[in-house]
């Protein structure tokens, strides 16, 4: 009897590894993989309110829950791709002529607008003949370069854009939200503001408004979406007054996701339990300019012993936790003509001494160094942001090393642009943001911006200038590109700044939100690049919370 049963679990001992090696080959030679389901409801906490959502009337840079919304209900022509690059939206083509300045556009046959009436090239020319307009309100700029552009019928479903010059960079202003003319062309642009279409807007997006009130927008999927029917069926923005409040919503369950940049306080909390964290780049960057028109710092010299100086990495862990990614030069991690082929001076305090000793700088009886009388001080100025007092406070301590002074001068944030603009500075820590999916930097580096624009420093170069424009006039990505690395390469030749940091935009979410653009912080590929905060957006006609697991495909 004793004999029989040892041999009983004999046999299910071999029988149940037997199953156990099945399963585990099984496991390594097929993928088990979420099949995403169409329904349930997502719903995200923001900070803020909308003010307008009428494109005409809203400046996204300081409406950002309006951008959010906008997102989900409108759709340009075109929309940045996952490499930067703009893809098909309500246009399904496009072409450009030989001379490189007209551009014309095919509309998709069958898209609609969420109240079922089809999109046609009447809304095209109404939304960007309003653009050129005096009364439109949002981003200047956009309106500055339309304004300058030629729209026609070439079609029924064909329209034309006609550009004074060749400009490469064109594409990305074709993402602008179009807007059905069969609502708002007999509406003055006086009255714009006060329509009732500025509150509950009609698009053509993967999303329509369905309720906004003072608490929440509530959205739901539009089954009418040229574009694959979005999985989730309804999308709520919940409002809160602070970031604080919206957590401890997280917190409590009552709300799914909530974004945050590497700034806030929120990053370094840890998430509840269910709550996951992924992460992606945000279109801007934080930089040191040099004011290069008077003082010591038109010496080259002298800005290279202060590059040279500065350890961004010890910086960005000492003052902001790593919860950004440094950024070398202008061109941002995520734009197609970035490269590993540029490389910023390597941190070496004796170095930075020594190119210091050579100039004739020598220390003071205080530490401080002194050429001809001369004290080695600078006033550096900030926004008054306790993150911006961190990272100034970390370089006024970095460059003490090397005996350079640095009065740290905090003040307002429009205080802060004023004094940038009427170049009332010696060096400047701020930033730049929304600068959209094209490399195109001329506005920022180019010498014609150095007076009336954003060329702050004052960088005055005449290759540089000559790289700069000859970019916007070429239309081979790949010959762009090279341009860009010879750019890059001058930039830091010159060193007219120092470039710091790109931010870093989290999404903590519930486990079960699959398919967002964010990946999570340890994920092997690098992070996507958000075109604004509200393109985490960008896919979520693809986000789902509901799945299926299947087996597919041989991992051999």
């Amino acid at each position: 009897m004793a004999r029989r049963i040892r041999w009983q679990i004999l046999i299910a001992s071999i029988s149940a590894l037997t199953v156990l090696l099945l399963m585990s080959y099984l496991a390594l030679t097929r993928a088990s993989v979420a099949r995403p389901l169409a329904g349930g409801d997502y719903i995200e906490g923001v900070v803020g309110a909308p003010v307008h959502l009428n494109p005409l009337v809203a400046d996204p840079a300081s409406d950002p829950v309006a951008a959010d919304i906008q997102r989900l209900v409108f759709e340009g022509l075109t929309r940045p791709g996952p490499d930067g690059l703009p893809m098909p939206a309500l246009a399904e083509s496009w072409a450009v002529d030989e001379s490189g300045t007209v551009y014309t556009f095919t509309l998709r046959s069958g898209a609609s607008w969420h109240d079922g009436a089809p999109v046609t090239v009447d809304d095209v020319l109404f939304t960007l003949r309003a653009v050129q307009g005096p009364a439109f309100a949002g981003d200047q700029n956009v309106a500055a370069f339309w304004r300058t552009v030629l729209v026609d019928r070439v079609g029924e479903r064909s329209v034309s854009f006609r550009l004074e010059a060749p400009f490469a960079p064109f594409l990305r202003l074709t993402g602008f939200p179009i807007l059905p003319a069969h609502l708002l062309r007999n509406v003055p642009p006086e009255q714009w503001e006060a329509h009732p279409f500025n509150r509950l807007p009609v698009g053509a997006g993967p999303y329509r408004l369905v309720e906004l009130d003072e608490q929440r927008a509530l959205l739901r999927a539009n089954p009418r979406y040229f574009g694959a029917t979005p999985f989730i069926e309804t999308i709520e923005l919940r409002f809160f007054r602070t970031e604080q409040e919206a957590f401890a919503a997280l917190t409590r369950s009552e709300i799914q996701g909530l974004a945050f940049t590497g700034a806030s306080a929120l990053a370094d909390v840890n998430l509840p339990r269910g709550i996951v964290r992924r992460q992606a780049l945000l279109d801007g960057y934080t930089a040191l300019s040099f004011n290069l028109r008077d003082g010591l710092l038109t010496d080259l010299g002298v800005r290279r012993a202060l590059a040279t100086a500065l350890d961004k990495d010890a910086l960005i862990a000492s003052a902001l936790a790593g919860k950004v990614m440094r950024l070398d030069t202008p061109i941002l991690h995520g734009w197609w003509a970035e490269t590993s082929d540029v490389s910023w001076y390597e941190p070496d305090v004796a170095r930075a001494m020594a190119q210091l000793d050579t100039l004739g700088y020598v220390p003071g009886a205080d530490g401080v160094r002194v050429r001809d009388g001369q004290p080695l001080v600078f006033s550096l100025l900030t926004d008054n942001s306790p993150t911006r007092r961190a990272v100034a406070e970390e370089i006024a301590r970095q460059w003490s090393a090397i005996g350079v002074q640095i009065v740290i001068e905090p003040v307002e944030p429009t205080e802060m642009q004023r004094r940038l603009e009427t170049h009332e500075f010696t060096i400047a820590l701020h930033g730049w943001q929304r600068l959209g999916s094209d490399p195109d930097v001329f506005e920022l580096w180019h010498s014609s911006q150095a007076e009336r624009g954003r060329n702050y420093a004052g960088l005055a170069d005449a290759t540089i200038d000559e790289i700069l424009s000859s970019a916007r006039k070429i239309y081979d990505i790949t010959d762009r590109a090279e341009l860009y690395r010879e750019f890059q390469e001058r930039w830091v030749e010159l060193a007219p700044g120092i470039i710091l940091y790109q931010p870093i935009l989290f999404h903590a979410t519930v486990a079960d939100l699959g398919d967002t653009i964010a990946v999570p912080p340890d994920a092997a590929a690098s992070p996507h690049l958000l075109i604004g905060r509200e393109g985490r957006f960008v896919n979520v006609n693809r986000w789902y919370l509901r799945s299926a697991r299947e087996i597919r495909g041989d991992l051999r």
